[in-house]
């Protein structure tokens, strides 16, 4: 009887590993695969397979090992390496469940562990504390579905989904997986939705979508993925959705996204971005929805958005912009939301906006912006929300506004705002909510609430108003509209008579005391402290 050879894997190796970890306790679990690879004299006769090829390559990194000690470059360049071939053996080694045609097929999937739905031409895996894919498990040929979203899969071996031509939504989040053979979806033709975020992914395979004909959305969001190959996307063409968030991306491949002129949605939130380069977003003529919040981007090169005629959405918010180039949004006619909030940003040219003519809601909250110039918003009279809080404005002037004739809301908030026009308000008719609570405002100028007469909801709290005559004109309005006044009253400050007291409830006597002056355009007496 002829014995077969013993083969070298990863659970052969793993019987090793504490002995040769007691020998060279510093060594880790790459290195021990290199020991055994170096003393099998069975592998060289088996390596049919490319873990074989894998364990070749580890043979020809021992001498490095041995020169890359004392240098700690190197020797974490040989480490990844290393680490990168381990991930492939242990893909290698995987079970592959058994695909079948048969009449029974149905029958027989729904004997396994998972759950079989032969009218929804589903199987579902979730939440099973799956290590590995369970062998026994029947996968019926024309399955449409397969879920195997919350378990413990480390890896997938590379024949996993051979012959499932017919799937079209395989959802893999939240596993632990580290490492996609570069063929594993090369079966999937008819695949269309494939979610692999909430995994350990450190790179993607050049050529792993290559034959993703017809994938339309796609999410590697909450990773750990630190590049994107410059050809990833080369194959699919149909793409509409692609998240990326959650990763630890530094940089993006130019034109790595120009084939996919189907893309409506590209979310690239939450890693590590510095600099967009000018090609990056070349050629995505349908976009509409593009997130870059939450990264360290610095500044955009003016033109990197000039194909987005398509774009609706942009959210820049949480970065460390300062600058705004004046025809950076100058091709975003369509864009109807735009974020640039909790940014470094502390002046504005008044161009930035001009061409910005659908746009409905606009962030500039959490900067540093000391004034608005004039005519800043001339052309936007489709803006509904502008939020400006917390920024160091101190003055709204007569035309600081001009152009937001369908204003609803305005948050200016947690500025230092001590005054402004009396007509600032003239070209917000339409305004329903505003607020202005936690500024330095001592009065209100006397006829300035008249231009809104629509308003709903007014914040004034937080404010250090002065109890003179000057104040008599927002006591008058306050007691006619207290139902229009949110959160805390507005009260007196600073006066020793009147400190405390709800300005609503002062009277002319309590606030002239007999002065002989007009009341309408009194500035108080004291200054702020």
């Amino acid at each position: 009887m002829k014995v077969r050879p013993k083969l070298c894997t990863a659970r052969s190796i793993r019987k090793y590993e504490v002995n040769i970890a007691m020998r060279t306790p510093k060594l880790h679990f790459p290195l021990v695969i290199l020991f055994l690879a170096i003393n099998c004299s069975a592998c060289s006769g088996i390596c049919h397979i490319s873990a074989c090829d894998a364990l070749q390559e580890m043979k020809n990194e021992i001498a490095k090992y041995n020169n890359a000690i004392g240098d700690a470059n190197s020797m974490e360049s040989w480490e990844i390496r290393l680490s990168h071939l381990e991930r492939r053996v242990r893909s290698l080694e995987q079970p592959v469940w058994p695909v079948m045609d048969t009449e029974d097929r149905w029958l027989r999937c729904c004997e396994g562990a998972c759950h079989c739905r032969p009218e929804t031409v589903t199987l579902s895996c979730w939440r099973q504390e799956l290590g590995e894919l369970p062998i026994d498990q029947i996968v019926p040929n024309d399955v449409r579905v397969i879920d195997l979203g919350i378990n413990f899969l480390t890896t997938l071996h590379r024949d996993t989904f051979q012959g499932l031509t017919l799937l079209t939504e395989l959802d893999l989040f939240d596993n632990q997986i580290n490492y996609l053979p570069e063929s594993l979806f090369y079966s999937l033709r008819s695949l269309q939705h494939l979610r692999l975020h909430k995994n350990r992914l450190l790179e993607i395979p050049q050529q792993l979508f290559m034959k993703s004909i017809n994938l339309e959305t796609l999410d590697l969001s909450m990773n750990n993925i630190q590049h994107i190959p410059g050809e990833l996307f080369q194959g699919t063409k149909k793409l509409a959705v692609i998240h990326l968030s959650g990763n630890s991306l530094k940089d993006l491949p130019e034109h790595i996204f120009q084939h996919l002129v189907h893309l409506e949605e590209l979310d690239l939130s939450n890693n590590v971005l510095t600099e967009i380069q000018t090609g990056v977003f070349r050629g995505l003529n349908s976009l509409k929805r593009l997130r870059l919040q939450d990264n360290l981007i610095q500044q955009l090169p003016e033109e990197v958005l000039s194909d987005l005629k398509a774009l609706e959405q942009l959210s820049l918010r949480k970065n460390h912009l300062s600058i705004i180039p004046p025809k950076l949004f100058s091709h975003l006619t369509q864009l109807k939301h735009l974020d640039l909030s909790n940014n470094w940003i502390s002046s504005l040219h008044g161009q930035e906006f001009s061409n910005l003519t659908e746009l409905e809601e606009l962030h500039l909250s959490q900067n540093y912006l000391e004034k608005l110039p004039d005519g800043l918003f001339l052309h936007m009279n489709m803006l509904k929300k502008l939020f400006l809080f917390s920024n160091n404005l101190e003055y709204l002037g007569s035309n600081t506004l001009e152009g937001l004739d369908n204003l609803s809301a305005l948050l200016i908030n947690n500025n230092l705002l001590r005054s402004f026009s009396d007509s600032a308000f003239f070209h917000v008719s339409n305004l329903l909510k505003l607020h202005m609570d936690n500024n330095k405002l001592q009065f209100i100028p006397a006829g300035s609430l008249y231009f809104v007469p629509k308003l709903k909801t007014l914040k004034l709290g937080k404010n250090p108003w002065h109890c003179d005559c000057s104040i008599l004109y927002l006591a008058t309005w306050l007691h006619e509209n207290k139902h229009k006044v949110w959160d805390s009253k507005p009260t007196c400050h600073g006066s020793a008579d009147h400190s405390g007291q709800h300005i609503e409830d002062m009277t002319f006597d309590d606030l002239c005391a007999g002065q002989w002056a007009s009341m309408t355009k009194l500035t108080p007496r004291l200054p702020i402290k």
